[in-house]
């Protein structure tokens, strides 16, 4: 049964108005999810820094320098890490990932030296740039793996995950793990 048709005062009399609802089309309708969508993708990865490899950076490591204006922090056993970090001065590290290092060149020796203990090499460590979301560097990187995760918070507070290792960790060494028999 049809319903019956609706009419609405006007200046001119009485109109009829449609009962038929006068659909948009499907994109139409999703255009502003989309947008709303686009724009959350943005304002979450707008926080996030990147890690860039560099020699120069491996090479300050190696000659053992401290940096002056840097913070350090390492991760993984003492007598072994895995990773060593040193952030700009500018920036505090989120506490509880990493370890604090009073930082010496002295112990910067035995450190990076342990870490190419573990390898037999030190091709397959990486030097690298923290950048934040700009590009600028924020800090420095060593270790044996390439992956991580940077996300700056408000106040200049930085985030770094623990490093994690690659499919394919170590590629110059045939992609074994450290300790690795063939």
């Amino acid at each position: 049964m049809p319903k019956p048709a609706r009419y609405i005062q006007s200046a001119g009399g009485m109109n009829r108005v449609s009962n038929q609802v006068k659909h948009s089309h499907p994109i139409q309708r999703l255009l502003p999810i989309a947008a709303l969508l686009a724009a959350l993708a943005v304002a979450c990865t707008a926080n996030y820094g990147r890690l860039q490899r560099s020699n120069d950076v491996s090479k300050t490591f190696e000659r053992y320098e401290v940096l002056a204006d840097h913070a350090y922090y390492a991760t993984g056993p003492a007598a072994r890490p895995t990773a060593i970090l040193a952030i700009h001065r500018s920036y505090t590290l989120k506490p509880g990932l990493w370890r604090s290092v009073d930082m010496t060149p002295e112990l910067l020796s035995r450190l990076v030296d342990a870490m190419t203990d573990q390898l037999g090499f030190t091709p397959a460590i990486l030097g690298g740039v923290i950048a934040d979301p700009a590009g600028k560097q924020v800090g420095v990187w060593y270790s044996l793996y390439r992956r991580t995760t940077i996300r700056l918070e408000p106040e200049n507070v930085i985030v770094v995950s623990l490093p994690t290792p690659d499919n394919d960790p170590f590629p110059m060494g045939g992609g074994r793990r450290p300790g690795m028999l063939r």
